[in-house]
């Protein structure tokens, strides 16, 4: 175990911090360039004044984005998951129980879904009376799992005076509906709004005269870039279309490189690898998302605020974006014919030059989702809990 910090102990041995700051404790899986992780670096000059911050890997590895979060102004503490099976999760919380026996926090913020309710036992045992669990997704568990999941709820909710915030109204609506758990707050995502800029039509960066899509994300299963790539397949007007990816994941970016020869488009996509989004927002003409579900897509959101035309799948979490008031945005049906004649129908758009990048869209995505808005939002809650309003 990596032990991050050691300010000032108490008589018992364990330590606190001396900055009168609300010392909060993130806890999340692997450390990864996604979800959590980058709304967490991206909220750190917002409340770095208020909030001093520790984020916490519990994963067999720390994960990637440990350094960027460490480089950020983050403590970073491990308290790793040897193994797999029941006995590297008892010894794992056994560590993690340890860890907070020695270790003080103001609040004790949950991302992680595996082990919440476990991770939120071990910290009122410790002594940690503020404790805030987010809710990043749309779960969908059925039957015995669903019943579990219900009670762990309730009983961080009732007996733990656990916090419960979702992501999303989506996601809100979910767990009461699944789980029968009213959220206390919703607070929306947010990205690095300052960085993904509104860019005008006259600033895109065209390669050739095509309409360029881009999708940002990994290739796992839950993406649905099947579906894309058979869609451009059926394409009419597939000669007209060249289609970026941005993001990896091993073996499954390779199986859809095959498919994609497969199908006979490798002429028209081009797997970027992981790599920084905007050039390639900059560039396209519209950006796309096919998941079968999200909790709120935060390279979505990236889109978005580039004012850039959005294509999204009518998905749990994608719709989350409708009727928002977000002029941008359009959803297709997830059948590669469907969205076949949805890209031939924007092809056609393209060649009148209508397929625009609109300031209305920036604007009111500042409105929902400005990140030191959201971030504040956080901030708030954690004075309220702490008593410092």
């Amino acid at each position: 175990m990596i032990f991050s910090h050691a300010n000032k102990k108490n008589r018992k041995g364990k330590t606190f911090r001396m900055a009168e700051k609300i010392s909060v404790l993130h806890i999340l899986h692997e450390l990864h360039p996604s979800g959590a992780e980058m709304m967490i670096r991206n909220a750190y000059p917002h409340w770095k004044d208020t909030c001093d911050g520790t984020v916490m890997a519990t994963g067999k590895i720390i994960g990637p984005f440990a350094d960027a979060l460490k480089e950020t102004g983050y403590e970073i503490a491990y308290v790793p998951t040897k193994g797999s099976g029941k006995g590297a999760k008892i010894r794992h919380l056994l560590d993690y129980w340890k860890y907070m026996k020695k270790h003080h926090y103001d609040v004790v913020h949950i991302h992680r879904e595996s082990l919440s309710f476990e991770y939120a036992l071990l910290a009122r045992m410790t002594g940690s009376r503020h404790i805030v669990r987010t809710v990043h997704s749309t779960f969908a568990h059925a039957g015995l799992q669903q019943k579990i999941k219900s009670t762990t709820r309730w009983l961080m909710k009732h007996w733990f005076h656990v916090n419960f915030i979702a992501i999303s109204d989506g996601v809100a609506a979910n767990e009461q509906k699944v789980f029968g758990n009213v959220c206390d707050e919703v607070i929306y995502n947010w990205c690095n709004n300052d960085k993904f800029t509104f860019v005008s039509a006259e600033e895109k960066v065209a390669a050739e005269d095509k309409l360029v899509l881009v999708t940002v994300g990994n290739c796992g299963p839950v993406k649905n870039h099947t579906v894309l790539l058979e869609a451009l397949a059926k394409c009419s007007r597939r000669d007209r279309i060249c289609y970026l990816h941005v993001g990896y994941a091993k073996d499954k970016t390779e199986e859809e490189q095959v498919l994609a020869e497969h199908l006979g488009i490798q002429g028209q996509v081009e797997f970027l690898g992981s790599t920084d989004p905007m050039p390639y927002l900059r560039q396209a003409d519209v950006f796309l998302m096919t998941s079968i579900y999200e909790g709120l897509s935060i390279a979505t959101l990236e889109a978005i605020f580039t004012g850039m035309p959005v294509l999204l799948a009518e998905a749990p979490g994608l719709i989350e974006f409708k009727d928002k008031g977000l002029c941008g945005v359009d959803y297709f049906t997830s059948t590669p014919e469907q969205l076949a004649e949805k890209l031939d129908s924007y092809v056609e758009l393209y060649e009148k030059g209508q397929l625009v990048p609109r300031m209305e869209q920036r604007q009111r995505a500042e409105e929902l989702y400005d990140c030191g808005r959201q971030v504040g939002k956080y901030v708030e809650v954690y004075q309220r809990l702490v008593g410092r309003m």
